[in-house]
């Protein structure tokens, strides 16, 4: 009886590490650099300085689709954290889960761009 959870334990393993290596990039993040331009003064550079870092407190349909996109990733994951309510509020909640998937509370333009939009 022993040896049946045993080798049920390792398949377990081995299980679980194939679906870490093929979904490796939606779990893991990789760090984007959103280039950093200072300079420029059109409308829409500035609507976007004023809606990120999506922090504590923001709300909308970009906080909509960070919640929808966090979920996915939470579900490749089920122990991590539970699931988010998708209600365009970034709470507590929304920062851990961040914190979880980007390293950070907050979460970046970049980050938006790269992982809710899928703009690598």
């Amino acid at each position: 009886m022993k040896k049946g959870w045993v080798v049920f334990s390792v398949l377990l393993v081995v299980a679980a590490a194939v679906l870490l290596y093929a979904f490796r990039d939606r779990i893991f993040v990789k760090k984007v650099d959103d280039g950093g331009d200072e300079s420029g003064s059109s409308e829409e550079s500035v609507a976007t300085a004023s809606e990120f870092p999506l922090k504590r407190g923001s709300q909308g349909d970009k906080v909509t689709a960070l919640q929808k996109y966090l979920n996915s990733v939470l579900a490749l994951a089920p122990l991590l954290d539970p699931e988010l309510d998708v209600d365009g509020i970034f709470g507590d909640k929304t920062a851990q889960a961040c914190a979880t998937a980007f390293g950070e509370p907050v979460c970046s333009e970049a980050n938006y761009k790269a992982y809710v939009e899928g703009k690598y």
